[in-house]
């Protein structure tokens, strides 16, 4: 998105100062919370991050008055980056509740249900249909994004005392994952550090499954005592090393089996390996044109007037000459490297059966390598100013800016470098408290992506603890790199494509722990991969619409989490979705011996209706149109506990339980079984200083 580039981190801040105010605004009006658009998220495991001060603002005033004070000197909050809106940044709360505990999959925690290999860490695609609406240059796979960390997913945080968080879990089959996050600042939280490590890493049950995912990402920020300057540097890395057996040969081999070694089952890749990696480094930095006004809020005035009968003694602050706020200067630098290499020592695979051969100098083996590096360099001018608060946001905000990229891209020993300028700028205005719009836009010069453009509108509408947004979105972009130009020994095509024009109009209703939203997307000129595995590109109007709600229930101890999609799509020969898809978790909650014990447990379970899903092919690390095998119709099954100790989080998982009853036709994507029952245990671990 164009508004991510702007920085502020004035309004990252959250104090018991800062708290204080936010109290007596709940107390005499509920109309600062999210003015217009999500000013202030406070995440919180067991509701969604947009509701979690909207309850509060229906609570008391005593439970106000907790709510808020909760935020001590101990508490840890995170934000992006990257700015959310126009002059703001959204801040979450780093909560410590029990109802999450267990979840650690990355793909898992998506709110959609899903489609992947069998395996954590594997490729996967989304249920709900989801096209690249991404601004610049793409190479085109996205069957890993779950896993790959980018700029984006970078996470600052705002602690006056390091803080740390381990999580560690073991499961059958050698599953082994590991998450790591520490964050520490210096100097009156002038100089910060942050990094965070995941693992994910497992064999898994059939034949050429193992997955081994790491990820790392940390840095550190320099501010100016009075944040006139502020300056972060980040870097983030990615290595994902993946076996692949192209899915079981036979349907009615595993389907028929008996057999608790899945080993046995054959599979149609037998040497078949991708490696990816993507790292990359970020700066970005900013200045306020302006001096920030003086603050003389410590400064005690004993002025005395004195009257004829009495005298009065005031406190009246010094005098000083008003400050033009004349807005604020960005930069911004990012640099990212990425390599994909596919292997195969044996180019008769039966999953290469049908497809052309195309000689190179060692035909014997197929081995394919894609590389690009990139480089962006983007200037923004905006209006904001020292005094922002998102909770009570200035009547115009806006940004203007360029934006260079340079590209270099090669696979084999063919080379191409891609030069793009784009005009960027996005305004936000608070007409009342009840009403707000925003908008931005992008236009592209240049190479390959000249004349794409997209824009984007948001109209908001609040009114109490009910919010109403509505909005559009227009793109006309270049197909992603790999759709036009390829070449390996199995597949080799060099298109000229049409860009796709994309057209979105969406409607979201939210309050309190209920959310719903519909959505109707219509594209012209989309390019896919059809069931021969080659690029087509469709002249057809595709509508795709989609219905979606979301209801978090709590009465007494008990709980559910729900969420239920429906999707219809024109064409579904070129797209194919599910009808219905859903989650749901349901669960038990209570404290015991005297707060020394906080106890969850459940289960969760996830749906969706028979479809004739796309099926993955390794050597593109993408998924394609195929007709041969519908899933679905097919409930997966995970029982939980949840134990919180102090500041430790424990849980056991008996995962897909309902395997063993219920008949073995359960595919996580076409040709890939869903993986079996199977027990997991871990811990989450705070520390505080």
């Amino acid at each position: 998105m164009i508004l991510i580039f702007i920085q502020n981190p004035v309004t990252a801040q959250i104090n018991n100062d800062s708290a204080y105010a936010i109290v007596d605004s709940l107390l005499n009006s509920q109309d600062t919370i999210n003015k217009g658009f999500d000013t202030l998220k406070i995440s919180n495991d067991s509701i969604n991050a947009n509701d979690s001060l909207i309850s509060v603002a229906d609570s008391s005033q005593n439970e106000i008055i907790d709510f808020f004070f909760r935020m001590d000197s101990m508490d840890v909050y995170s934000y992006s980056l990257f700015l959310d809106s126009v002059n703001y940044r959204h801040l979450i709360y780093m909560d410590t509740s029990n109802h999450r505990g267990g979840d650690y999959d990355p793909v898992n925690l998506l709110p959609v249900s899903y489609n992947d290999l069998g395996n954590i860490g594997s490729a996967q695609e989304n249920h709900v249909f989801q096209l690249n609406e991404s601004e610049g240059f793409s190479i085109g796979v996205k069957s890993y994004n779950a896993y790959l960390w980018n700029t984006k997913d970078i996470k600052l945080y705002n602690t006056r005392t390091p803080y740390t968080e381990i999580f560690y879990l073991m499961g059958a089959k050698k599953e082994n994952s590991l998450k790591f996050s520490h964050a520490q600042s210096f100097m009156e939280q002038q100089l910060t550090i942050n990094f965070d490590f995941q693992l994910f890493n497992r064999i898994g049950a059939y034949n050429r499954q193992k997955t081994d995912v790491k990820g790392f990402m940390g840095g550190m920020g320099y501010r100016t005592k009075n944040s006139r300057y502020k300056a972060d540097f980040q870097y983030y890395h990615n290595k994902l090393v993946l076996q692949e057996n192209g899915g079981v040969t036979s349907l009615a081999d595993f389907e028929e089996s008996q057999e608790s070694n899945r080993k046995i089952i054959a599979t149609n890749l037998a040497s078949a390996e991708n490696l990816i990696r993507i790292s990359g480094a970020v700066f970005q930095q900013f200045f306020y044109l302006s001096r920030p006004e003086p603050d003389f809020s410590n400064i005690p005035d004993t002025n005395k007037i004195d009257f004829e009968a009495y005298s009065v003694t005031h406190f009246r602050k010094p005098y000083f000459d008003p400050v033009s706020h004349l807005g604020k200067i960005s930069h911004y630098f990012n640099y990212e490297r990425q390599n994909y290499r596919y292997t195969d020592e044996d180019q008769e695979s039966i999953i290469y059966d049908g497809l052309p051969f195309y000689p190179n100098p060692d035909s014997s083996s197929f081995f394919d390598t894609i590389g690009m590096q990139k480089y962006i360099n983007e200037f923004i001018y905006s209006n904001s100013d020292y005094s922002d608060d998102p909770n009570h946001p200035k009547l115009i905000n806006f940004f203007a800016g360029g934006r260079h990229e340079l590209v270099n891209y090669y696979q084999h020993c063919q080379k191409q470098e891609f030069n793009h300028l784009a005009v960027i700028g996005g305004v936000f205005l608070n007409f009342t408290k009840f009403m707000s719009v925003s908008s931005d836009a992008s236009y592209y010069i240049g190479d390959y992506l000249n004349n794409d453009f997209q824009f984007n509108g948001k109209l908001f509408l609040k009114y109490r603890t009910n919010l109403l947004t509505g909005g559009i979105k227009i793109v006309h972009r270049s197909p992603d790199w790999i759709m036009q130009e390829f070449s390996s020994s199995r597949f080799t095509w060099n298109n000229d494509f049409d860009k796709t024009d994309i057209q979105k109009l969406f409607v979201k209703y939210e309050r309190k722990r209920l959310k719903v939203e519909a959505q109707v997307m219509n594209m012209t000129n989309l390019v896919y991969l059809d069931s021969t595995i080659l690029p087509k590109q469709s002249s057809k109007n595709i509508q795709h619409i989609v219905i979606s709600a979301e209801k978090d229930i709590r009465i007494g101890h008990w709980g559910a989490d729900l969420r239920l999609t429906y999707q219809n799509m024109s064409h579904p020969d070129i797209i194919r979705v599910p009808d219905f898809s859903g989650k749901a978790k349901l669960f038990y909650h209570n404290i015991l011996f005297e707060g020394a014990l906080e106890l969850e447990m459940g289960f969760e379970a996830y749906f969706f209706t028979k479809y004739y899903a796309n099926r993955y092919m390794p050597a593109l690390r993408s998924f394609h149109i195929q007709n041969e095998q519908e899933i679905g119709d097919y409930p997966f099954i995970d029982v939980y506990l949840n134990a919180k100790i102090g500041k430790a989080r424990l849980f056991v998982r008996y995962d897909h339980f309902n395997s063993s009853f219920m008949g073995s036709d359960y595919y996580a994507s076409p040709y890939y079984p869903a993986a079996d029952a199977s027990f997991k245990f871990g811990v989450s671990w705070i520390l505080f200083n």
